[in-house]
This record gives structure tokens, sequence and C-alpha cells, in this order.
């Protein structure tokens, strides 16, 4: 009798081991439970922390923000209405921000003034905007990002694990998301995505996303960067105070005034002298613009960030290189970037870049009414403006040097 027990006792703990063996979920299974629990969120409170590290940047930015929102399912700016309050806690800086689903009002603690945008009336400008504003998107976003739906999982560029982990004292799952690596750099920016990654903490307890992060690492020409975002879910209420998501809401003292769009200027004139100016390069030598006169100048506005200018340096290279000795001064001007700060010298060199640098401050921009980066000045012989290119192309090599020969009087 004894024997018969412990025979069914062994039986018994080898069926819970079995049940304990089934009962763990796959990443997928994970996810998908994750992503049901989101869409039954209608709204709520929440607080948030975000890390940022920039690509192109070393420093990491650090900012919280405070949210009340509520689904509007039928919102096709927003799907919500909210009301945001954001700090930068590098600066000290923050503002206001409050979609009615009806209106956009915005306004900073360092002004009594705010600007309200009517849906009626400026709908495509507020669009425009939307990508500006940041959220806890798998509460928020009609597509939970980066939780994904069942039916979404079936996409194998993605391979998926989990493990367990804890987190502020949470037990909680880890999901790890992996993207397949470019065998190529990109057609457009030159561009090769070495690392994509993604990685999902979800509560044990009831699969809320309490953070989540995004990396990349991808290679630029011969320089490779790295990018980082984090999202930190401090605190979140599922209770909504819809009192909060209405102009009623809004501080008495902040007096809105109606948005204006702005109105870009216009370009500088073709056959004008240029704005003259007199910049450091990286070796603190001066270079002044009236003093290249007798020669023709292609001034370049770029900056570090911006991957449409540098997938233009290497095509102004080789112009560069090509007609160097022949009367013609490449000058690339950046007007955002600090030359120590922003380690520019090394940013260069793995690059290949010779040409001369030089750095500006933002208002040689304004005065040059610099509105798209990259922007391209020809200067004839005199000084003056002979033709402007605007953006990046994949052609404007032959472009480029087509004006250059033009302006070198060469056949």
């Amino acid at each position: 009798m004894k024997q018969l027990i412990n025979f069914v006792w062994i039986l018994a703990v080898i069926a819970s081991m079995l049940v304990g063996c089934k009962s763990k979920p796959t990443a997928k299974e994970v996810i998908v439970k994750s992503y049901q629990k989101c869409e039954s969120i209608e709204g709520g409170h929440y607080k948030m922390l975000v890390k940022k590290k920039y690509m192109s940047d070393k420093d990491t930015t650090l900012r919280r923000y405070t949210c009340d929102f509520k689904r509007l399912p039928y919102d096709l700016v927003y799907g919500k209405a909210f009301s945001m309050f954001e700090e930068s806690l590098d600066s000290k800086w923050s503002s206001h921000l409050l979609y009615t689903g009806d209106e956009l009002v915005y306004y900073y603690d360092s002004d009594s003034t705010g600007t309200i945008m009517s849906c009626d009336q400026w709908i495509d400008d507020i669009i425009a905007g939307r990508h500006n504003h940041t959220f806890f998107t798998p509460l928020t976003s009609r597509s939970h990002y980066p939780l994904r739906s069942e039916e979404e999982l079936t996409d194998s560029t993605f391979t998926y694990s989990l493990s367990e982990t804890r987190l502020d004292g949470k037990s909680c799952y880890l999901v790890d998301i992996l993207g397949t690596p470019d065998e190529e750099p990109d057609s457009v920016f030159g561009m090769r995505n070495l690392r994509y990654e993604i990685n999902l903490w979800i509560d044990k307890k009831d699969y809320l996303p309490i953070q989540y992060s995004v990396a990349f690492d991808v290679i630029e020409q011969q320089d490779t960067m790295y990018q980082y975002d984090e999202y930190k879910l401090m605190a979140f209420d599922p209770n909504v105070d819809t009192s909060k998501l209405t102009l009623e809401s809004i501080p008495s003292e902040v007096k809105l005034k109606d948005y204006e769009p702005y109105k870009a200027p216009e370009p500088l004139a073709e056959g004008t002298f240029a704005p003259d100016w007199s910049l450091p390069t990286l070796a603190n030598d001066t270079i002044r613009l009236a003093d290249l006169k007798g020669k023709v100048v292609l001034l370049d506005f770029f900056y570090k960030s911006c991957a449409p200018c540098c997938a233009a340096m290497p095509k102004l290279q080789g112009l560069y290189d090509k007609y160097k000795d022949q009367g013609f001064v490449m000058l690339g001007i950046d007007p955002i970037d600090d030359p120590e700060k922003d380690e520019m010298a090394d940013f260069l060199a793995k690059r290949d870049i010779t040409y001369t640098i030089l750095f500006a401050e933002r208002e040689l921009s304004e005065t040059y009414h610099i509105m798209v980066y990259p922007s391209l000045f020809f200067l004839d012989r005199e000084g003056k403006i002979a033709k402007m290119h605007i953006g990046f192309r994949q052609d404007m090599e032959e472009e480029l040097e087509a004006d250059l020969v033009k302006l070198l009087g060469k056949k």
C-alpha cells in the first residue's frame, strides 16, 4: 500500500511538472497578451521617463512626461484626446500640449502666451507636426507599437526570444525582438542597418508593458553609429479625468492666440552678392568670404545629424578632388554642431572629407534663408550667387559639375 501511495505521489509531481512546462508562454504569446491588454485600455493617467541617444551624438537626453488621455476611436489626427506636460531634465525646459479632438493648444512655462490651432482650419499643419510629440505608444497609439498583433507576428524578418527578469521590484517577461540586418546599403542615403533590436519589459501579473527600448547600429560610409531610445512607464492609472482634456483646464493666466503658419523667406536672389562672413575652421584658422573673390566658390550648408547632408558629402568631395586646382573652392558650413563637443574632426575623417569645413552660428542660416539641408550656393568670381541647389538627389553630382564647368569657363 505504501509503495502504491509513493507511486501515485510521483505521478502527481510529474504531472505537475508537465503542466508547468506547458503553461510557460512563448515570446509571441506574451506579445499578443500584452497587445490585447493595451487594446482594452480606453485611457488613463501615466508618467514616463524617456532616454534618447541620437545616432550622431554621444550624449543622452533625459525627459519626463506626464500625460492624461482618452481614446477617440473616430479621430483621424491622434486617435485620442490628451493633455501632456513635457520636462527636459537636462535643460529645465518644459511645455504643455493639449488636444481636445477639436483643437490643439501648446504653451511653455517660460511664456504666458499659448497657441491654439483649430482642426477645422489647420488639420494639415497639425498632422504634419504630430511626429514631434512623444507618447508611451503601447498605451496610446492605435498600433500599440512596438507590440504586434497576432497577424503581424507572422513577419519572418524578425526573430523573438523570451526570458524572465525583474524591473523596479516587479516580475517581468523580457521579450527581445531582432530585425534582419541589411545586406546592402539603402539606395537613397547609402546607410546599412547592422542591428535593429527592440526590448520589451512586460509585467507578468497583468501583461502591462512597463518599459521598452529601441536600438539601431548603422554604418554610413566608414562610420558606424548607434542610436538608443528607452521609454519607461513610471506610473499608470487607468481612470480618466476628462476635465483635464478640455480648454477649461488651461490656466487662466495663459492667454491664447490663434495659430499663424510660418512664412518661409524668399530664397536669396541669383545675381546678388552673397552675404559676407568670417568663419573659423577646425584648425582655428579664419576664412573670410570677401577674400575669395576671383574664384568660383561652392558653399554647402550642412550638419552632422542630417542624413541627406551626409549622403551628399562624397559627391561634393569628388567634385572638389577633380577641380580644386582649377580656381574652385569648396566650403562646408556647419551652423549646428560644436567642433569639439560633436567630434567633428573624427566625423569628417571617417568620411575622407578633405575640403574645408567652417563653423557658424545659426544666425548665418537665417541670413542665407536656409530652410532645407543641405543647401548649396554657387558663387561666381565676383562673389555673386550664380546658382542654388536645395536638398539631396542621387544625380546631383552631374548637375553640380555642369554648373561648375560653366562658371569656370570650360567647354
